[in-house]
């Protein structure tokens, strides 16, 4: 199992590992700013984890013989330093753009309090305790810019209310579904990798609609999104 191979390259690197048992230089700002979103010694295990899944195996083939597993531990090794740089700057990254989304939405008046509910739940979504761990190394990436994106859209939505209407109510049912798809898989205990995509094509989809000026890697449409949910139905 891929945890099991993690867990063993980590026996074996613990030497290498406790360099980071406090965090970086700054971690504590950091930690500091996701206060609200979990504690500092869960965020820090919850990065640390994904470190090591990342560099001790990433998108390498499972070791299954005592010379593969050896390979492995010096690939990790070597790999260590440079992913848990990657990933303790993205984490601050992240926090910057948490903290100032949600000093926007706590500074919103009464009367913005649906759509003040409606962007804390999708910020919860993206940052909450163990995201750093349960979020694809790919995506993990894109998380600053995707909350940089919600925020952009609080300012625009304060001047054009009308604009954000056109595309929210769309992009509320987009989520709904997925929602209660992800619900269904739950209960069934059943994955679909097809769904995991489509969650993340949401993301970029609420860039192009809402913050365009932040740009996404690649083309994204309504139609785009249709297309892969059609083949989840197959």
């Amino acid at each position: 199992m891929r945890l099991g191979v993690v867990r063993l390259v980590g026996f074996a690197l613990k030497d290498a590992l406790a360099r980071f048992d406090r965090g970086p230089p700054g971690f504590a700002q950091t930690a500091m700013m996701l206060r609200s979103a979990m504690p500092a010694d869960r965020l820090l295990a919850d990065v640390l984890l994904a470190v090591r899944d990342r560099a001790f195996v990433g998108d390498d083939p499972l070791p299954r013989t005592e010379k593969a597993f050896a390979e492995q531990v010096k690939r990790g090794r070597a790999r260590l330093p440079a992913v848990a740089e990657g990933a303790f700057r993205l984490v601050a990254a992240i926090a910057i753009e948490h903290q100032a989304l949600s000093q926007r939405l706590a500074a919103l008046p009464p009367a913005h309090a649906r759509l003040a509910a409606d962007l804390r739940a999708q910020r919860d979504a993206l940052v909450h305790a163990g995201f750093f761990g349960e979020t694809p190394w790919a995506s993990l990436q894109h998380l600053p810019r995707y909350l940089k994106a919600l925020e952009r859209r609080l300012a625009k939505y304060l001047e054009q209310p009308e604009r954000d209407q056109r595309h929210a109510q769309h992009v509320a049912e987009l989520s709904r579904r997925y929602r209660e798809r992800v619900e269904r898989n739950r209960s069934a205990g059943r994955q679909e990798p097809g769904l995991v995509q489509y969650r993340w094509l949401l993301e970029e989809l609420k860039v192009s609609l809402f913050a365009q000026e932040l740009k996404t890697p690649f083309p994204v449409s309504y139609k785009r999104l249709e297309k892969v949910w059609a083949e989840l139905e197959r």
